[in-house]
């Protein structure tokens, strides 16, 4: 004996094209004219369907008689005879309705077709939850197709798109640093970090100072992680050179010279000299930042400085305490001045 069919209570997701076939009930009902008051009447009713059909879990009998409803409210408010193109699209409806019923029972419904907007959102939490790169660059396709030029910043593009429910402005700068992690070990991400922090910024040309930074940051990092140096520090150089007064655009570049690893000699000198260009700016954006990393870069250098001290020169017992080398006694002198050029700023740590 055959089980009787029936429908799941259990929504599943929002299904845009059958609500959709809402809309004809919604426009005829609109040309009837009624006040609002009589309006809301029937129009609560078509709105009763529709969080019925919305994400699904409804059941058709319910369905049948908030349409019964729906005629005989129409029929009340209007008389028949003026309520006939509102009937008729109630009854389009309705057999639109026990088609899909049909094919529901028979195991045959079609595939909800997603819009451009929910297969977006869904590479983005699919991507949360995997951290794959490859499912969040396949979003960012999706992104420079649904941007138009109009949109010259991430966040115009949220504003034109309400419906998703995760925001691209948070997403974006979340890809470009998984792609930093999945480049630590296949350098092909560094190529791809390097694509999409270009794509970002001419896509969206308008972004404000701290992305703007972000993103040309990304770019110098992946260059020189990708062994392209000079292309690197032009980028560096055009940072600067545009946004002269973000600190964290220098602490960027200075950081490749010391404190990434790296197979080649620590360049402490220039690293200094880029983080004291930095400080020579009266307007300079996060100055303690600048001086934090400034700090710890003196107290790495002479650290290195004593060691091979140490190993050239060891010390006997009987020796006097040695006197603090040239380099280090002028060093002082130039952060004393810097000190003095920038308003009294003291070199702290956090």
């Amino acid at each position: 004996m055959f089980k009787k069919w029936r429908p799941s209570n259990e929504p599943t997701r929002y299904d845009e094209a059958r609500v959709a076939q809402l809309e004809p009930i919604e426009t005829e009902l609109v040309k009837l004219g009624l006040p609002l008051v009589r309006f809301r009447k029937i129009s609560g009713i078509l709105n009763a369907l529709e969080m019925q059909i919305e994400d699904g879990g409804d059941n058709p009998q319910v369905n049948v008689l908030l349409l019964e409803a729906l005629r005989e409210g129409v029929k009340h408010q209007v008389g028949k005879r003026r309520a006939k193109a509102a009937l008729r699209a109630i009854d389009a409806f309705h057999l639109k309705e026990i088609r899909h019923w049909k094919q529901v029972k028979a195991g045959v419904v079609p595939p909800i077709e997603l819009t451009p907007e929910e297969r977006l959102d869904n590479l983005m939490q699919e991507g949360y939850k995997s951290l794959d790169c490859d499912l969040w660059l396949e979003a960012w396709e999706m992104v420079k197709q649904m941007a138009t030029p109009q949109m010259r910043t991430v966040i115009a593009f949220d504003d034109a798109h309400p419906g998703l429910t995760q925001f691209v402005s948070n997403w974006c700068s979340d890809l470009e640093m998984e792609l930093h992690n999945a480049g630590l070990d296949d350098p092909v991400y560094r190529e791809h970090r390097l694509r999409y922090a270009r794509e970002f910024l001419a896509q969206f040309p308008d972004e404000d100072a701290n992305r703007y930074v972000n993103f040309l940051r990304a770019q110098g990092e992946a260059l020189w992680n990708l062994g392209r140096r000079a292309e690197a520090e032009a980028v560096y150089e055009e940072l600067v050179e545009r946004l002269p007064d973000e600190g964290w655009g220098y602490i960027g570049w200075s950081d490749h010279y010391w404190l990434w690893k790296s197979p080649e000699p620590k360049e402490y000198e220039r690293a200094e000299a880029i983080l004291q260009r930095a400080l020579a700016r009266p307007n300079l954006c996060d100055r303690d930042d600048v001086l934090e990393r400034l700090a710890s870069l003196h107290e790495e250098w002479d650290q290195l400085e004593k060691k091979v001290s140490d190993a050239a020169e060891p010390v006997s017992p009987a020796s006097k305490p040695k006197q603090a080398s040239k380099r280090k006694r002028k060093r002082q002198r130039r952060s004393q001045e810097s000190e003095n050029a920038t308003g009294g700023h003291r070199v702290q740590g956090r």
